[in-house]
């Protein structure tokens, strides 16, 4: 009888240790800091993250990890928070936000959505990354269209007043145009000098600087959408019903004349910052496409740029037997780093260089085979665009436009 209970007793202690070591050996190990880190686009500058949330799911418990935005911290170009006390295991993980940056000294934003699943933490590995992958950030403002010849009248005559260049945001993020220009050049594309100093490997030699004004993001573009400024924001069918209705142009380049007989008319649209202009009377672009033309972030003040960017160039005029030292004075420049895309004009029976530097432009398209071409009218220059819709952008016009199109806004 003592034998057998003595053994029920031994038959208890160890079912009661076998039991103890089941409990143990079943406690999941915690891991005691977890690193999660959010990836943002590396050629985005400046990037805020606001109105951040991540939700951390352990997939075998169900067990949920919320996270809000002031535990993320910045860390370099991204943002990193630390998770306390995980238990090792497998985790689906999803955040979202919003992203301010600059992309190419231009101000843009955007929400975002990301996540990963199945992700295994352990003490081995303790880290989980999470990376801005919903939008590309590539791309930026183009030029999209030029139209300069103007339209062909009934009569058989022509009318310039309608000329219009369409910018357009080439981006999957919302940018912001404020203070971006439209400039045309000093020299023409059909008369070549050497001109001293030779800088155009470093700025844009122009004779004319109109910005959209704005206070840094009061001019928003979202994706593939377009700006167009017009010289002239009226409805120009009312004087010629062959033209346009631009009265809602976003911009209009607006001159305010030193001579009576010509005036510009105020038209409905916001009119753009004029910095500089050659002319003293009003502003069209040449009908024949004689200037390059170019857009650029401007990154200091008119007063700054007017005082601390104009240059005297001296140059040989040949003519014949005769020749004769030149000076072109009053020239303003824009460096190159700060231009966002340009196109060379010309005509190619009087074309003779171009004028943007080849990084910029190494090529060159047109409206007009010949010079004073008659059946240039009504036509502009469209840049092309890939499968997806996406204007290309090789930075060589000769690839990228389309030359002598219909202009896109007559109709």
């Amino acid at each position: 009888m003592k034998k057998t209970v003595f053994l029920s007793i031994m038959m208890m202690l160890s079912i009661g240790l076998f039991m103890t070591s089941c409990s143990s050996d079943d406690k999941t190990p915690v891991v005691p800091l977890t690193s999660l880190t959010l990836e943002i686009p590396s050629n985005l500058e400046n990037a805020v993250l606001t109105n951040a949330s991540a939700i951390v799911t352990n997939v075998q418990t169900q067990k949920v990890v919320n996270v809000a935005n002031d535990q993320f911290l910045k860390n370099g170009n991204n943002y990193q928070l630390q998770l306390n006390n995980l238990e090792e295991g497998t985790y689906n993980v999803a955040m979202k936000g919003h992203l301010d940056f600059t992309l190419n000294g231009v101000a843009g934003q955007k929400d975002f959505e990301v996540k990963s699943d199945n992700v295994s933490i352990s003490e081995k590995s303790s880290s989980l990354k999470l990376t801005v992958s919903t939008f590309t950030a590539q791309g930026g403002f183009v030029i999209s269209e030029i139209f300069f010849t103007g339209t062909s009248t009934a009569e058989g005559g022509s009318y310039s007043g309608d000329q219009y260049i369409r910018i357009t945001n080439n981006s999957d993020v919302t940018l912001y145009a404020d203070s971006i220009a439209v400039l045309e050049s000093a020299f023409l594309t059909t008369q070549k000098q050497d001109y001293t100093p030779d800088i155009m490997s470093t700025d844009f030699s122009v004779q004319a600087c109109y910005m959209i004004p704005g206070t840094g993001k009061s001019v928003p573009v979202e994706p593939g959408a377009s700006l167009t400024l017009a010289v002239n924001a009226i409805n120009h069918k009312a004087e010629q019903p062959n033209s346009i209705d631009l009265s809602g142009a976003d911009f209009e380049f607006y001159d305010e004349s030193s001579n009576a007989n010509f005036t510009d008319p105020d038209g409905t649209a916001p009119n753009l910052d004029k910095w500089y202009c050659y002319t003293a009377t009003i502003y069209q672009f040449h009908s024949r496409g004689f200037n390059s033309m170019a857009i650029a972030k401007m990154k200091t003040t008119k007063e700054d740029w007017l005082q601390n960017n104009v240059y005297d160039a001296k140059y040989l005029f040949v003519f014949g037997d005769f020749s004769k030292e030149m000076t072109k004075k009053g020239i303003y420049k824009v460096p190159n780093a700060w231009i966002l895309d340009g196109v060379n004009l010309s005509v190619e029976s009087v074309r003779e260089w171009n004028v943007l530097d080849a990084s910029i432009d190494a090529g060159w398209t047109y409206c007009g085979k010949v010079d004073r071409d008659e059946t240039r009218f009504n036509k502009s220059v469209i840049r092309k665009q890939d499968a997806k819709g996406k204007y290309i952008d090789t930075n060589n016009s000769t690839n990228d436009f389309t030359p002598e199109a219909p202009a896109s806004l007559l109709k």
